[in-house]
């Protein structure tokens, strides 16, 4: 049975966070993937660290250079048109990108270079994330068992509140608008664990922490990189839909530390992105009444934020990041 995997890590600035995520990858069961670390023109002391971390032979432009042997990862330096040949031997190729390319789009040149190599799953797994020891075995054999599945995900906790369920699954058919879930999400995501079992079909999976069936991403094409960060994953699940099952498998975890975006890329950029993007997503994926309402809705609570900002209840750094992003979406600046 084929399953060979390719694990895309997309990583800026957070060594420390990556470092955790690659371990819990290498203490995984399963043993046949690679690992595509995809830096987004990271500081140097950045990828100095995660060196340190392998330990190993690193490759870079053909040139092998010697560390301290201490783990058996290799980090290895390669180009978009690079062919691997030993697939399935857990080493981790190093992607570098000339500038910081966002999420969606740093994320891209990974998925890129798992296509045209001879993997039959992709897994994105981002660097604030924590998988558990038979997290990727389970995944692949619900692939296995149902070849209708396009894509999933698991059951995401929060990595501080361990009995927290952060995600577990999105819906998009109520009596009442989409977009108003869409805005809505972080109220549905804390959830009783306990009644979370089983395996579910859902209308969109969690991107962050997910699992494509790479024959059925290269029909719904990759993520569009017009999303800087978020919520590339609900207009990326809406395309595959068309070409297979979404599932949230709800029998397995992994641990997301909330909130490290935000203080890696800061309050103002975090703000701007989720404004700019809902905005973006409804463009892009809403009825007409979704966007009639939606965009009334956005409009509607820029003076409710500027308020917010005069009574001291909102950070600065929120406020204009959300009236960036308005004005950018509304008067076509981006």
């Amino acid at each position: 049975m084929d399953n060979k995997l390719a694990i895309v890590v997309l990583t800026w600035n957070d060594w420390k966070n990556t470092v955790e995520c690659l371990e819990s990858i290498y203490n995984s069961s399963f043993e046949n993937y690679d690992i595509i670390l995809i830096d987004n023109n990271s500081d140097e002391i950045h990828l100095e660290k995660i060196k340190d971390w392998s330990k190993n032979n690193i490759i870079v432009n053909d040139k092998q250079f010697n560390f301290n042997s201490k783990k058996n990862i290799n980090l290895i330096k390669v180009k978009e048109d690079f062919e691997i040949d030993d697939i399935g031997k857990k080493k981790i190729y190093l992607i570098r990108n000339k500038k910081n390319l966002g999420l969606t789009a740093g994320l891209n040149v990974g998925y890129k270079f798992v296509i045209n190599q001879r993997y039959d799953y992709l897994a994105r797994i981002d660097c604030d994330f924590i998988i558990t020891k038979n997290y990727l075995k389970d995944m692949i054999d619900l692939f296995q068992e149902d070849s209708e599945v396009a894509a999933a995900s698991p059951k995401i906790m929060h990595a501080y509140l361990r009995d927290t369920v952060w995600w577990y699954q999105f819906k998009m058919n109520w009596f009442y608008l989409k977009f108003q879930q869409t805005m809505n999400l972080q109220k549905k995501r804390i959830s009783n664990n306990s009644k979370l079992k089983g395996i579910i079909e859902t209308d969109a999976i969690c991107g962050c922490c997910s699992i494509y069936k790479i024959s059925k991403l290269k029909l719904s094409g990759l993520g569009d990189e017009e999303f800087f960060l978020g919520p590339e994953d609900i207009e990326l699940s809406y395309r595959l839909k068309k070409f297979g099952k979404l599932i949230c498998n709800l029998d397995c975890y992994t641990f997301h530390k909330i909130a490290r975006s935000t203080y890696v890329s800061g309050k103002f950029r975090r703000s701007y992105t989720d404004a700019f993007g809902f905005l973006l997503l409804i463009k892009k994926i809403g009825t007409l009444s979704d966007k009639f309402f939606g965009y009334f809705y956005f409009l509607l609570r820029i003076p409710f934020f500027l308020l917010l900002l005069i009574l001291r209840k909102r950070e600065k750094e929120n406020v204009y990041g959300y009236l960036a992003g308005c004005r950018d979406f509304f008067l076509k600046k981006k």
